[in-house]
Formats: structure tokens, sequence, C-alpha cells
């Protein structure tokens, strides 16, 4: 029988390492799930990002995240901050980049998503805020041809960072 697990799959199949000079910042902007931002951190992880910028989910259960989370909270430095301070979070050279389905966005998979990415996630009803739209120099969506239009935020994430690590590993 074939073994599955993946500590073991990937101690053979190794991927190289994100350089360290343009790892991912993700910046979640007020969260109404716990869980999800434990799933944003988790994928943070995986991808070997800078760090996770948590905005505006200051009175979510911490320990509902870092269950979601697993080790993984361990792993990836994480930041609580107001939108006023974001600017202070996010390492010089790096783009916002706004997961979105808004005005002049472009689709994902037509695009090249920068270098030095400081994707930011909105709130899973809502969206990204008009501020953090407006001050985002990159606008991009997820094509959806089936029937439903909207992707639980931690999928569209995945979907977005998996764009990003083909990119530019």
């Amino acid at each position: 029988m074939t073994e599955t697990h993946s500590k073991i799959f990937f101690s053979s199949n190794t991927s190289r390492e994100v350089d360290e000079s343009i790892k991912p910042v993700i910046i979640t902007d007020n969260f109404s799930t716990p869980e999800n931002i434990g799933h944003i951190i988790r994928l943070a992880a995986n991808v070997g990002a800078l760090k996770v910028i948590i905005l505006g989910s200051e009175n979510l259960r911490k320990s509902k995240i870092k269950k979601t989370a697993g080790t993984a909270i361990d792993h990836i430095p994480l930041a609580y901050s107001t939108p006023e301070d974001l600017p202070k979070h996010i390492p010089d050279g790096y783009v916002l980049t706004a997961l979105e389905t808004a005005e002049g966005a472009k689709k994902i998979f037509s695009t090249t998503l920068p270098d030095k990415m400081a994707l930011i996630l909105g709130n899973e009803k809502h969206g990204i805020s008009k501020n953090l739209l407006e001050i985002s120099k990159m606008k991009v969506f997820i094509p959806m041809p089936g029937t439903v239009k909207s992707m639980n935020v931690s999928h569209a994430a995945a979907v977005c960072l998996f764009k990003w690590l083909n990119d530019h590993q």
C-alpha cells in the first residue's frame, strides 16, 4: 500500500522555498468568522507567507482561530491592526492587491500578480471596505462560470495565493 501522509510525501517531493524578499503578506479585512481567520493562517503557512495582518476582528474568539489554524499558528507572524495603522505593517515595495469583484478588477488568470503582494481579503458578507479598495493598487477577481457566483473567502484566497506561487516560484 502506498503511503499518502503529507509529511512523508513532502520529505522526498520538495518545493522550492519562497524567496524571503517577496513572501506575500495577507490582510483580512473585518472578518466575522474566526474559523476563516484560522483557515487563512493555515493557508499562509502552506504558501510560506511573510505574515497575516488582521483588521477589525478583535472580538472574535481567539481559541477558535487557534483551533482552526492548528500548528500553523506557531509558524506565521500575526499582527492585529486598525486600517489607519495598516501601512506600518506592510514592508516597503509591497503592492496592495484586492481580491474582489469590484469595478476595474482584472481576471486573476489573465494577469501576473505582483512579486511583493499584500493581498487584501474582504469580509465574508460585505467584501473589502471602501477605503481599502480605494488605496489598492491592483484589483483581481476569480471568474466563476457556474451558477453560484460566490466562494468562501479562504477558498478564494487559496486560488489567489497558489496562482501567485505558480507565477513566482
